[in-house]
């Protein structure tokens, strides 16, 4: 019975020293030196500005995103910037027409000679019976939850955190700095 309890008080003293000399050793977030690493940034834009549109000349693709397919037209998303409208009567020589602005952007539909599209969290209605130049109709607010800003969509990764104050997070941007205080 003795030699094991004295094994015991052994064991116990040793994990004792270990747990002293991690606290001895441990620094807090004060005292650590700045190390320069690789994180995310927030990119951020005013409510107001995600809220705007307006029917512009022709331009390129940014970031080619769906496509729908109506008639002689194809409206093309461009994932976070709008909506191409390309004339494809010609299918050899398919031909933009306009370009409607609607930041955050990622869906498109038609029906009839009207287009759906979301811009940030509300969903908006063209009427397009003039493809060239398409008119907002309508404009339904609030109907999407707004998308999780807290963190950006990588795991594994460390980030400045986010300050609502300064607006509406719109994209995450790599770059080198030094104590990123958040964690994913």
């Amino acid at each position: 019975c003795f030699p094991s309890l004295f094994f015991k008080l052994i064991a116990m003293k040793n994990i004792l020293v270990f747990l002293v000399a991690g606290l001895a050793i441990s620094c807090t977030p004060e005292q650590r030196e700045s190390i320069s690493t690789t994180g995310y940034v927030p990119i951020y834009a005013s409510v107001e500005s995600l809220l705007t549109h307006s029917v512009e000349q022709p331009k390129a693709i940014t970031r080619a995103g769906k496509i729908y397919a109506f008639g002689n037209y194809l409206f093309q998303n461009d994932i976070g910037n709008g909506i191409h409208i390309i004339n494809n009567a010609n299918r050899q020589n398919p031909q933009k027409v306009a370009f409607i602005h609607l930041p955050m952007s990622t869906e498109v539909a038609v029906k009839g000679n009207f287009l759906y599209s979301n811009n940030y969290r509300d969903i908006v209605v063209f009427d397009i019976s003039n493809p060239a130049s398409p008119r907002l109709i309508k404009r339904l607010s609030n109907v999407f939850p707004p998308e999780n800003q807290r963190y950006p969509p990588f795991n594994n990764c460390v980030f400045e955190c986010p300050d609502s104050s300064k607006g509406v997070v719109i994209a995450w941007e790599k770059q080198q700095q030094d104590n990123y205080k958040c964690r994913r």
